[in-house]
């Protein structure tokens, strides 16, 4: 069920007279996933012969922490690049649909190489996410192969929730909206991002709106009935209020998805959005206080309409959550496939290889590509639960007392009860529950359950990220300082994949 019970939508934010609390003294603009793990953790601390023995941890059944298993698979393949994405890309390789075929083929090796651990067969599949990158980038036989390996390999696929990712230009292919239905795929998710044509242009989108229209006509025409599942965002260059309730209204009359995420942008200093900015080629986006009210509107208009927030920055027609949010939200385990995509299993973490000929060789050599699982125990577990609380919303008392005898469990009761202080979490009877005001500030919640573990490169990043209170006013939000200098002079330690 819906957990935002408060008797009254009074608008925080919005319009004359809008109280304007502020439970922190600056705003992070960030969501915790968007941000690389550099921050927490030097992934290749773990020793060849260590990582072996966890990758061997998979032959025993037990010792899981979670019943139940995701599998999300990477392609990391674009027609182009949006200025604003941080996440694991390649150009699509143009007249080489052999180089898409080729790692179509080793997916399918990883992927089996995973089903065949005993640790993975005793636990119980809820979900497959193929994500990106553009996976609609793909074959269509590339994409009719993968499909018939997870039809394969995965003992309950016609019973779990299958999303597959892909942007307009692409999923609009003759037949691939077929060959997606045929599969069963029952949630289908893109990015519309803006419909500001001039807005839309300028953070890199290649697509048009007649690419939009031409996705949700054919699954009409189709009588495809998944789940259609967009991106919208909002803090972009030269983004206002008005203009983002307007787009936001448009989305939801002409469209009506099942599944809107709306995301604030991310500023990473240095990187093509940022450089637009500050050299004249893009407008500034709106000041602290527009991004506050623009989370709000999100909010308080999409549950006037009918759709559940069902995660921090996420709202639905169906009031329960998605498996894969509940998976990423660290309630499950994560099966990582493909170059670059992140794993959680057992009380393990891992990243694979971001180029994709290492990727292929470590495939080639052991069946599997990671070279960086490891254990982070129970300690770092509680870490993940309590960092992904704030979009996941709700905490159960009993999960969390599961970690009572930790050292870090009174830190951690610490920080809740700050955040019912500050008003942005309530106590509701066996659990603790995320309210309005603390989704409008989540990435602040996420943040202060992180902090303990940031090095000193992920605190210049946060710092960049975060907007101070006694700021909000400024409408030139982003200019060269010393927190965008140390960047800029320590690029090379500061990765540029983030999933």
């Amino acid at each position: 069920m819906d957990i935002m019970v408060e008797t009254a939508r009074k608008q925080l934010y919005i319009g004359e007279g809008a109280e304007r609390p502020l439970p922190f003294p600056g705003l992070v603009t960030a969501s915790n996933y968007v941000v690389p793990n550099f921050m927490t953790m030097d992934w290749h601390r773990v020793t060849p012969e260590q990582m072996e023995a966890n990758i061997a941890s998979l032959g025993d059944p037990g010792g899981n922490l979670n019943d139940e298993i995701m599998l999300y698979v990477h392609v990391p393949y674009c027609k182009s690049f949006c200025h604003y994405c941080n996440f694991n890309r390649y150009h699509y390789p143009k007249q080489d649909e052999e180089r898409l075929e080729k790692y179509t083929d080793y997916l399918i090796k990883e992927i089996e190489w995973y089903m065949r651990q005993p640790y993975v067969q005793a636990r119980k599949f809820t979900s497959i996410y193929v994500g990106g990158g553009s996976p609609s980038t793909l074959p269509l036989s590339a994409v009719e192969r993968l499909s018939e390996c997870l039809e394969r390999t995965i003992p309950n696929y016609a019973d779990i929730e299958k999303s597959f990712t892909g942007e307009p230009r692409t999923l609009r292919r003759p037949g691939m909206l077929q060959l997606l239905k045929d599969h069963d795929w029952n949630r289908v998710t893109f990015g519309i991002e803006t419909l500001d044509p001039v807005i839309h242009r300028k953070i890199g989108r290649l697509d048009t709106r007649e690419d939009v229209d031409s996705v949700f006509s054919q699954m009409r025409d189709l009588n495809y009935n998944a789940d259609t599942c967009v991106d919208i965002m909002y803090d972009l260059p030269g983004q206002t209020f008005d203009g983002f309730v307007e787009e936001l209204a448009e989305l939801v009359d002409c469209y009506q998805p099942t599944e809107i995420d709306g995301f604030s942008t991310i500023y990473l200093p240095y990187r093509p959005l940022h450089k637009m900015i500050l050299d004249g080629r893009a407008e500034q986006p709106g000041s602290g206080w527009d991004v506050l009210a623009m989370r709000e509107h999100i909010y308080d208009e999409l549950h006037a309409r009918g759709y559940h927030n069902t995660i921090a920055e996420t709202y639905s027609k169906h009031p329960e959550k998605s498996q894969y949010q509940t998976a990423h939200c660290a309630r499950q385990d994560i099966i990582a496939a493909g170059c670059a995509a992140r794993g959680n299993i057992k009380d393990m973490v891992s990243i694979n290889p971001d180029k994709v000929d290492e990727w292929q060789k470590n495939i080639d050599e052991r069946g599997v590509s990671t070279e960086t699982l490891q254990s982070i125990g129970r300690a770092g577990v509680l870490d993940r639960i309590m960092v992904m609380f704030p979009r996941y919303k709700e905490l159960s008392k009993e999960l969390l007392d599961e970690f009572f005898d930790l050292p870090d469990f009174d830190r951690v009761r610490g920080v809740i009860a700050e955040h019912i202080a500050a008003g942005v979490v309530e106590e509701q009877g066996d659990r603790f529950v995320v309210n309005k005001l603390g989704v409008i500030w989540h990435g602040n919640l996420q943040h202060d359950y992180q902090r303990h573990v940031i090095n000193a490169n992920g605190d210049q990043l946060m710092q960049h990220l975060t907007e101070s209170a006694d700021n909000f006013d400024n409408k030139n939000r982003f200019e060269v300082n010393s927190q965008t200098l140390y960047i800029k002079e320590h690029d090379k330690e500061y990765p540029r994949l983030m999933k």
